[in-house]
């Protein structure tokens, strides 16, 4: 059963000007450690990195949230990559709890699915959330 969908398109060049302009404190704020740190080690050609990620995060909080402010932190929503390059989400903090909350009520686990595209300068995250019963 489909919880909630969330899209989300934005022009990275956005998101690189307020890196500029702001540099380590917008970073810290919305990414995660594993985001930034990924970003430090792998990533050679970082012009989307940051704008596909906000993309997503913002996809994520439309399919999971009826209400902004309601629980959910962009940095504790981190996009990261299996071995294979597929996109995948991972929760941490007051995040995690609000949807460990919300699997109760629904009686089921969460499931997310997610898909990146980019055509540069712009990015595109597309966000599924199903539900699973509990085993």
């Amino acid at each position: 059963m489909i919880i909630g969908v969330g899209i989300d398109i934005l022009n990275s060049t956005r998101i690189n000007d307020i890196i500029k302009r702001y540099d380590k404190k917008f970073i810290d704020r919305i990414y995660g450690k594993n985001e930034i740190q990924i970003l430090q080690n792998e990533i050679k050609n970082p012009e989307n990195y940051f704008g596909k990620r906000f993309a997503a995060k913002e996809a994520t909080w439309k399919a999971l949230s009826e209400i902004r402010g309601q629980g959910i932190f962009f940095k504790e929503i981190e996009v990261l990559n299996d071995f294979n390059g597929k996109p995948y989400l991972f929760f941490s903090g007051k995040t995690k709890k609000y949807i460990g909350k919300k699997e109760k009520n629904l009686k089921g686990k969460l499931k997310f699915d997610i898909s990146l595209s980019d055509d540069k300068p712009f990015v595109v995250a597309f966000v599924v959330i199903s539900l699973a019963p509990y085993v």
